[in-house]
């Protein structure tokens, strides 16, 4: 587990506000073939991560219904189910960069939209069925998170 997953998980608990992963209730049971999560795991505002395969899925549920997009930001591969939700638009929790939901589209970085997912509902259960659209590859970029970046040369001396 990365530390920013760590430390949100301890804050969240600290706050009386832990509800488990990605704000998922436990269901009883055994998913239907091909599901990927109950349909009472994931409330409205929340998310979940799932794998499809082999690829990072990040699964939100938005007033408008279900919406699936790669997992990984197109700056740094930050784990979008764990950036926050307005509306259609996710934020990266690593630096701010954001994502609509229904297209893909970075609002940050107008070249570097995220996949999209084919996700169904059916019988108590959720379904990943495929790519709609393919998202971009390059990564890197300027960061959107207000915090200036300083680099130094190791090999000057301290004077």
């Amino acid at each position: 587990m990365a530390i920013r997953s760590f430390l949100k998980k301890a804050v969240k608990k600290a706050l009386g506000r832990d509800e488990g992963a990605a704000g998922a209730k436990k269901s009883s049971g055994t998913l239907p073939t091909g599901a990927v999560a109950f349909s009472d795991a994931l409330k409205v505002g929340r998310s979940r991560e799932v794998v499809v395969d082999g690829v990072g899925v990040a699964i939100f549920r938005t007033e408008r219904g279900l919406l699936a997009v790669d997992n990984a930001c197109t700056h740094e591969d930050g784990p979008l189910g764990e950036g926050s939700l307005s509306g259609d638009v996710v934020t990266c929790p690593y630096h701010d960069w954001r994502f609509d939901l229904s297209t893909g589209e970075c609002l940050s970085h107008s070249d570097r939209h995220v996949g999209c997912w084919h996700v169904d509902e059916r019988d108590g259960a959720i379904f990943v069925t495929g790519r709609r659209t393919q998202g971009s590859t390059e990564r890197g970029g300027a960061h959107d998170d207000g915090m200036a970046v300083i680099t130094k040369n190791l090999d000057e001396e301290e004077g």
